[in-house]
């Protein structure tokens, strides 16, 4: 029998999405896995394990571009990872599991400064024990009846993906994170309108030519996920008219209640905390593997935490 861990391909695709369907019990289509890491504007990487040609096991992260510190960097969102029940003990005294995370880090550290994920419980404890993760933040949820926010502004817009006007206001909201994943017209096009298995909506303010603001839903049922959601102003004071025309669109779409991460920093802090409202744990966390302590010590501090983050199902 042969026996090897190695860097994932494209080629590994095939085999990656068997391993995800044995093990999880449910599909990853094709077009969704080449869409999550083929054509992620910031790439991909990944380790798995192969017997006699078969894959077995999988860590893989898609790559993200972030403001760290106000500077651009590349981090690794860790998910899909797998490993075939009968065959965890075959790396001998080190578990299959742990031989793929150890050549995963050894790989994209120093080149990243942390990696970051968002397990649930019986995962959070398997990462704790066997990759040396922990537990940076918790996900709390505010769900906010739609009725709440009043009439939407006369101003507000919708569609399913953002033209080239997109790009200026990126550029306006970048200046008031510091941690913040990179908004820029191409990756909000890929992460919101190319997914093959979900649909959003987005939503926006427009003042001539000019986007003045912007959010995206994903509506499941009667709750509608604000995804993610940029503005102009470092203090937040442009949001609160945005989440009034998310909430009408919400609405026109069948949910009764907008769902928002509260976030530790970003302009939108102070509009989320005020909103009324149920509070609520999501039922995970916010993991980390760290390189570089000071650098994951301030992005808890001053995340922009978004749904967005995490690859919603």
């Amino acid at each position: 029998m042969s026996f090897e861990i190695r860097t994932a391909t494209a080629a590994d695709a095939p085999g990656i999405r068997l391993l995800f369907e044995r093990v999880f019990r449910t599909p990853l289509s094709e077009e969704e896995w080449s869409w999550k890491f083929e054509r992620d504007p910031d790439g991909w990487y990944g380790v798995v394990a192969v017997v006699d040609g078969r894959v077995v096991g999988n860590y893989a992260g898609w790559g993200m571009r972030f403001l760290v510190d106000g500077r651009e960097r590349l981090l690794y969102a860790v998910g899909d990872v797998a490993t075939e029940p009968t065959v965890r003990a075959l790396g001998g005294r080190r578990s299959v599991f742990r031989a793929m995370a150890e050549a995963f880090y050894a790989r994209v550290f120093p080149d990243v400064p942390f990696c970051f994920g968002f397990p649930g419980e019986r995962h959070k404890q398997v990462s704790e024990r066997i990759v040396g993760s922990r537990t940076l933040l918790p996900v709390v949820l505010r769900k906010t009846p739609v009725e709440a926010f009043g009439a939407p502004p006369a101003d507000a817009e919708s569609g399913d993906f953002v033209d080239e006007s997109f790009d200026p206001l990126w550029a306006a909201a970048r200046r008031a994170f510091t941690h913040a994943a990179v908004r820029d017209r191409v990756r909000v096009n890929w992460r919101f309108h190319a997914r093959p298995t979900r649909y959003y909506r987005m939503v926006w303010r427009r003042q001539g030519r000019e986007l003045v603001s912007w959010a995206v839903l994903s509506v499941f049922g009667r709750e509608a996920t604000v995804a993610d959601y940029l503005g102009r102003e470092p203090d937040g004071g442009d949001l609160p008219p945005l989440f009034a025309a998310a909430a009408d669109e919400a609405r026109r779409l069948g949910a009764a209640a907008l769902v928002f991460w509260e976030t530790p920093g970003g302009p939108g802090r102070a509009p989320i905390a005020a909103l009324p409202g149920e509070r609520a744990d999501a039922g995970f966390p916010v993991i980390v593997r760290v390189h570089d302590e000071e650098a994951v010590r301030r992005f808890g501090e001053r995340v922009h935490l978004v749904p967005s983050l995490y690859d919603l199902t």
